[in-house]
């Protein structure tokens, strides 16, 4: 995987091997990827170096700071140029205009993850829409499974949210483009404080806000540099069962791990809080194929909406 950089110090930091650095410019590499490398790296001159692995991954971008958004320009430069090459990650420490869903202001501080991707399937995927959500949202999850002290403790909020007694560590986002029946590119965007926790004031929709490091005693088995490398292990693992046509097994996981199935909820339209409108309520019974919201006593599935738990009754 070859990595770029405009500062060695950071990404040697946050990377598990050392590259051997070279500086370089965007006329030198790839014409594919020159015209994100442009929007991405401001400096004339950076750093490219290489390192060994085995999965999808072909090129990472490390940014200390980023004045823009890494989701964005991944969508804007896929819709751009047509061949743009899949397997690319946008990594950022920290950075300006970082949003969540719909939009919404993701702030972003040293020390927490921030991480974009770029996947280029060209092939038919079932529940496409669902499916790359799915797949950030579980990878998510699984990652922090893997810390002992977090095993088991993380849950995903209608819809993308992911979440720890009640506080909200993780949003995930996803885009899809498509040709036909077939994807031909996916950008993923995944937001997940690891030591820093945003002091946010928690919102009629929105829980408190949480760090890793809130829930865990032995910090360095949770630094940025292991999960941020696990993260993208565990990504490429789901990415593969997408491309073999077992959605099934994300979406179950998923459902599992969701921490509004047997709750009593309230759901409102998506738009600003003030004007929003309740238009359903009711306990969860379950999450449809396509991340419907399944509501006893309502005759159809939920698709949209801001959730608010009303309780917590058990399933």
């Amino acid at each position: 995987m070859l990595v770029y950089t405009d500062n060695t110090d950071y990404a040697e930091g946050i990377l598990d091997q050392k590259p051997n650095w070279k500086k370089t410019g965007q006329k030198l590499l790839n014409k594919n990827i020159q015209s994100l490398a442009k929007k991405l790296i401001r400096n004339n001159t950076f750093f490219m170096g290489e390192i060994n692995r085995s999965d999808s991954w072909k090129h990472l971008f490390i940014l200390e700071y980023s004045p823009v958004s890494q989701y964005d320009i991944l969508i804007k430069i896929s819709q751009s140029e047509a061949e743009l090459p899949g397997g690319i990650l946008c990594m950022a420490g920290s950075g300006n205009l970082f949003h969540g869903f719909k939009d919404r202001p993701w702030m972003s501080l040293p020390g927490n993850i921030h991480l974009s991707a770029y996947l280029s399937p060209n092939q038919r995927i079932e529940h496409f829409a669902s499916g790359f959500i799915i797949l950030s949202a579980v990878s998510v999850i699984q990652t922090i499974d893997s810390i002992k002290e977090l095993a088991g403790k993380a849950s995903v909020k209608w819809v993308n949210d992911i979440i720890i007694d009640s506080k909200k560590v993780c949003g995930v986002l996803a885009f899809t483009q498509t040709r036909g029946d077939v994807v031909t590119g996916a950008v993923l965007g995944i937001g997940l404080n690891i030591e820093i926790t945003p002091q946010i004031p928690p919102g009629r929709f929105n829980p408190v806000a949480a760090s890793l490091f809130d829930f865990v005693t032995e910090r360095n088995y949770c630094s940025q540099k292991i999960i941020l490398d696990r993260l993208i292990n565990i990504l490429d693992d789901n990415y593969q069962q997408l491309l073999k046509n077992k959605y099934s097994i994300l979406l179950k996981y998923y459902q599992d791990r969701s921490f509004v199935i047997g709750k009593r909820v309230k759901v409102f339209t998506d738009i600003s809080t003030e004007q929003s409108k309740e238009i359903a309520q009711g306990k969860v019974t379950g999450i449809g194929d396509n991340l419907e919201l399944l509501i006893k006593g309502w005759d159809h599935p939920i698709t949209g909406g801001r959730l608010i738990i009303e309780d917590r009754i058990n399933h």
